[in-house]
């Protein structure tokens, strides 16, 4: 009787262990089923963002070449734009990659160009040109048809890629010798480059993984209703498992639950690896509209000049200049003041004390400003050579200014008249030093023209 009981409570046993673990099984296959349609719609979200800044690209483009185009049509407007239009070329529309086919399909890639080194460290040739071979490998392997052909360069990417693993490990382990004993400048860079290297292999690497997924085709993987039906279905193999002894039954439901779990972990690294490299090239994608932004801005206010001159010039009577205030200019780089010379009143430099030959009285005409010392009672701006002076006795149009918007307390200074109407930048060098002059009106003359802080004057 004892011996009947202990078989019956060891079959309880034995079916209470095996109820558990499929209930163990099945909830960690639906947690798995869950994080892949989780990944599944995040990767559609990121997509359907992707083709959002595509367009958003694409109306800068088309932004930008309408306020070129309007640019060119107002400077053709006065004889010396006319003649300038002539020796210049025209613009021209630009070319959206959705209206390319080829470059419809190589936006598609998964890999990007090959990555040029502009200056490469002597100790680091053999790594670099190590990278490129797998780069270049890894092309091919992007445009091969048959599997047969996907596994052989394969094999080469893999070996490939770990000779440039070495390469790069034997640079950062020798520069990590040299930091006990002795650092130099030329090392450090050394160093940083192989660090530069690392990551890009890095990267390439998660593409070549990508591109394997893609060529064993993760759609097998947990996406037919069938499959997603036997694992919400405990009963699917019931009648079969009946026949099998205890231990045939825990080994077979290892092995289908591990080879679930596999295919389930495998479609997540894809579905990871591409939100990552669509994520990054967005990343990009915004960079490149950021830089479009600043350069229809830059090229709107360019318009607006030109617009703000020509009603000017084709109104009847003369604008009135409106007194703001006294106002001194420092030059926020150096923490010096716009002042006229004490040896020639005309010349413009930098003062380190803030007297009266640093005070400008600030006029306001329309959109543009005009610039009077308190001490000479002459105007900043050209004269006939197209040199910057405090000469000249009226507000005239080679006097007028430009600022980078209301807030005077971190702008550029642009003469209106200069470069034939287009406008020119206030210039010094770093330091301060020397006496100003007139560059371009261009977007990258901006970026290295100094700023300047225009505060009102109070006087004591």
């Amino acid at each position: 009787m004892s011996l009947e009981s202990d078989a019956q409570m060891t079959q309880d046993v034995g079916e209470a262990s095996t109820f558990n673990r499929e209930e163990e099984y099945r909830r960690a296959q639906i947690s798995g089923t869950e994080a892949i349609m989780v990944g599944r719609e995040t990767l559609e979200t990121v997509v359907r963002q992707g083709e959002q800044l595509q367009r958003a690209e694409h109306m800068a483009d088309d932004t930008v070449y309408t306020a070129e185009y309007a640019n060119r049509l107002l400077r053709g407007m006065t004889w010396s734009g006319w003649l300038a239009n002539k020796f210049s070329k025209p613009i021209t529309c630009p070319e959206y990659r959705n209206q390319n086919v080829e470059a419809s399909q190589e936006s598609k890639r998964i890999l990007k160009p090959l990555k040029q080194y502009e200056t490469v460290p002597e100790v680091c040739i053999d790594a670099t040109q190590s990278v490129q071979n797998y780069h270049l490998n890894l092309q091919v392997l992007e445009d091969c048809e048959t599997e047969e052909q996907k596994e052989t360069c394969r094999l080469i990417c893999d070996n490939m890629y770990r000779q440039a693993i070495l390469k790069i490990a034997e640079i950062l382990k020798e520069s990590e010798r040299n930091d006990n004993e002795s650092s130099s400048e030329e090392e450090n860079n050394y160093k940083d480059f192989a660090s530069q290297l690392s990551e890009d292999l890095s990267g390439l690497r998660q593409r070549q993984f990508v591109l394997q997924q893609l060529s064993r085709g993760v759609s097998k993987t947990a996406t037919s209703g069938d499959q997603k039906a036997k694992l919400f279905d405990s009963n699917a193999k019931k009648n079969e498992e009946q026949e099998l002894s205890v231990s045939d039954k825990v080994i077979a439901q290892q092995e289908q639950h591990l080879n679930i779990m596999g295919d389930q972990i495998r479609e997540l690294g894809y579905l990871a690896s591409n939100i990552s490299i669509s994520a990054q090239q967005q990343a990009e994608m915004v960079d490149s509209l950021n830089t479009k932004s600043d350069d229809l801005y830059f090229k709107m206010n360019t318009m607006n000049r030109r617009t703000e001159q020509l009603i000017k010039n084709k109104s009847w009577g003369k604008h009135k200049s409106e007194f703001a205030y006294y106002a001194s200019i420092r030059h926020l780089t150096s923490g010096r003041y716009l002042s006229v010379d004490a040896n020639n009143d005309s010349t413009l430099v930098l003062s380190n004390a803030l007297n009266e030959r640093c005070i400008f009285g600030i006029y306001k005409r329309r959109r543009f400003l005009g610039l009077q010392n308190k001490f000479n009672r002459k105007w900043v701006g050209q004269n006939m050579f197209g040199q910057i002076n405090c000469s000249a006795s009226s507000f005239d149009r080679r006097q007028e200014w430009d600022t980078d918007g209301d807030d005077w307390s971190d702008t550029t200074l642009l003469s209106v008249s200069a470069g034939w109407g287009a406008g020119g930048y206030l210039l010094f060098d770093e330091e301060g030093k020397g006496t100003p002059t007139i560059g371009g009106g261009d977007l990258a003359t901006k970026t290295k023209a100094p700023k300047w802080c225009i505060s009102e004057f109070h006087e004591t």
